[in-house]
């Protein structure tokens, strides 16, 4: 397996365009693959730069023959998208400036050895921004 090549997909249910506006408007990605009408977009931190992360309209899971989606009412968190930051506090700041929402204020996890703070998308996905020194 290749994990050092991973790239965070999150499956979109609700609304592909405010997904999309997130990361590219409060974020700041620049998508390199696809568009706000979907169904799959990738981004990347900057132009030039490899594709970091995407978006896919979760109706077109169905492509994959045996898919069926959960049957859940609400979204539990099994799955976290982890953003090391090199300047937590800063990336805070200039994140919460462009609207984004987070759980709290970057918090020292003492018996995670970490400093990091939480934030969802539109779709309700939970992100962890760190502080990549601390790991």
């Amino acid at each position: 397996m290749r994990f050092y090549e991973t790239t965070v997909r999150v499956l979109v249910r609700k609304d592909y365009g405010a997904c999309y506006d997130f990361c590219t408007q409060k974020l700041g990605l620049v998508a390199v693959w696809g568009n706000r009408s979907g169904p799959y977009t990738s981004f990347a931190v900057k132009e030039g730069a490899s594709p970091c992360f995407a978006i896919f309209a979760g109706d077109n899971m169905t492509m994959f023959t045996g898919y069926r989606q959960p049957d859940t009412a609400s979204q539990p968190d099994t799955v976290v998208a982890v953003v090391p930051s090199d300047d937590l506090d800063d990336d805070y700041q200039r994140l919460s400036e462009a609207g984004v929402e987070f759980l709290g204020p970057p918090q020292s996890i003492d018996d995670w050895g970490m400093r990091c703070t939480y934030f969802r998308d539109p779709e309700g996905n939970l992100f962890e921004l760190n502080d990549a020194a601390s790991i």
